[in-house]
């Protein structure tokens, strides 16, 4: 029916505006080692996604993943499926390289394209049915930013009690950072439950094979690939960095399209369908 809510981003892509402009920035570097606190697995794909925004959500990993079913989500994060219910934390280690960003200019007095305003002037505002009419042909976001590059990336699954004294550790050495460096030491087996593959966010398999033979970290009678060994060898650090191509989108940020609309109004109204429509969908999938 059409007053049903919409299914958001099923609608095909298009090109709004007839005369914006953006702004690109470049870089190219890898930043520092991230080490991320997840205190569940939701917390796990908030964080993984959290350079993904789109407005109305604040879950914005269900319309990445989809009809995804869990077990093909843990493999995507090089992790073992488990049916049982855990009492488990995660920690994702990861580093990124940015290659561009790219940022729309200023949307004052932006106009859209002759076909759509024609179609605006037509619409009725106060007809939530013909609004997501509307929707279903024209969208509902449009692009504000989005970063390509690549960013190389582990996950630790840990038994809750390793996690807390991780997490402890942490805060300590943030607020004392003369403190000798011993994160290695937490992120031994006698924490862990399970060590997840190390995976390239651009799927990229040549340097996910490199990873899986030069990341090698022993403790005692355990021989395993760890992102940790970066955190400890520059010259591993600048190898990966000469590698890592810029194949993935790292980021990107989407906005409500309110600025398609002259009128304030009409703008707010239709932000507002289009945000109550993303919340019964989040709730629901």
């Amino acid at each position: 029916m059409e007053d049903e809510p919409i299914i958001p981003f099923s609608e095909k892509n298009i090109r709004v505006f007839a005369n914006v402009s953006s702004r690109i920035v470049m870089g190219d570097s890898i930043t520092n080692i991230d080490v991320l606190l997840c205190e569940n697995f939701e917390d796990l794909l908030n964080v993984y996604f959290q350079n993904f925004k789109i407005e109305g959500t604040s879950k914005p990993w269900k319309a990445f993943l989809g009809d995804w079913i869990h077990d093909e989500i843990m493999r995507t994060f090089g992790i073992e499926y488990d049916m049982k219910s855990d009492n488990c934390c995660y920690v994702l280690v990861k580093l990124t390289k940015k290659h561009r960003t790219v940022e729309l200019e200023d949307l004052e007095g932006i106009r859209v394209r002759a076909y759509i305003q024609r179609a605006i002037d037509k619409l009725d505002i106060n007809d939530p049915a013909e609004i997501r009419r509307f929707m279903k042909s024209y969208g509902t976001h449009y692009i504000e930013s989005f970063v390509t590059g690549n960013f190389i990336y582990q996950v630790f699954k840990y038994k809750r009690s390793g996690y807390n004294r991780l997490r402890s550790y942490i805060r300590i050495r943030n607020s004392r950072p003369t403190l000798p460096d011993n994160l290695r030491f937490y992120f031994s087996s006698y924490y862990l439950k399970h060590v997840g593959d190390i995976k390239v966010a651009s799927g990229n398999k040549t340097v996910e094979f490199w990873a899986r033979r030069n990341l090698r970290d022993s403790q005692y009678l355990y021989s395993r690939p760890s992102l940790l060994r970066l955190y400890y060898n520059t010259n591993l650090l600048y190898q990966l960095n000469d590698m890592l191509d810029h194949g993935a989108l790292i980021g990107l940020k989407l906005k409500t399209l309110r600025p398609m609309f002259e009128d304030s109004a009409m703008a707010e109204k239709f932000a507002e369908i289009v945000e109550n429509d993303l919340q019964l969908w989040e709730i629901n999938a």
